[in-house]
């Protein structure tokens, strides 16, 4: 009896701590093992440690492109354009919207120094010298 009460007990726990992990931005997954192993000590700790913002915690994969600027071209006549550019290989991508090539930009596809044309330019030029990051 007292082996199946202790399971309970360590169950409960790591549902509490699975639980508040959830509201405080962490892994319900790794809280709820502690919490079944370590019982109050991690429901403690887990009061201890600070709240994390949700957008970290539910999607860390987005806060790169959150640090991201958004483009702006430097000839507003491009914009309506089927854009190109060379990738790493010298290899020719495109053609493609401005929204596409933005995409490109924010997936890091696209550098400062790559280089990039349309039908209304000469030669191909660095992304930089056409297109400039703005902030927001």
């Amino acid at each position: 009896m007292q082996t199946f009460l202790s399971i309970l007990l360590s169950l409960i726990l790591g549902w509490g701590c699975s639980h508040l992990a959830k509201q405080r931005g962490r892994s319900p997954l790794n809280w709820f093992i502690a919490g079944l192993f370590f019982g109050i000590f991690a429901l403690i700790v887990l009061f201890i440690l600070p709240i994390r913002r949700r957008s970290e915690a539910s999607h860390p994969e987005l806060l790169p492109s959150q640090k991201t600027p958004k483009l702006a071209l430097l000839s507003p006549s491009h914009e309506e354009k089927l854009w190109y550019f060379l990738d790493e290989q010298k290899s020719q991508i495109g053609p493609m919207s401005f929204d596409a090539l933005s995409k490109a930009w924010i997936e890091g596809k696209i550098r400062e120094n790559t280089y990039v044309w349309n039908e209304s330019m000469d030669n191909w030029q660095q992304f930089q010298e056409v297109i400039k990051p703005v902030q927001s």
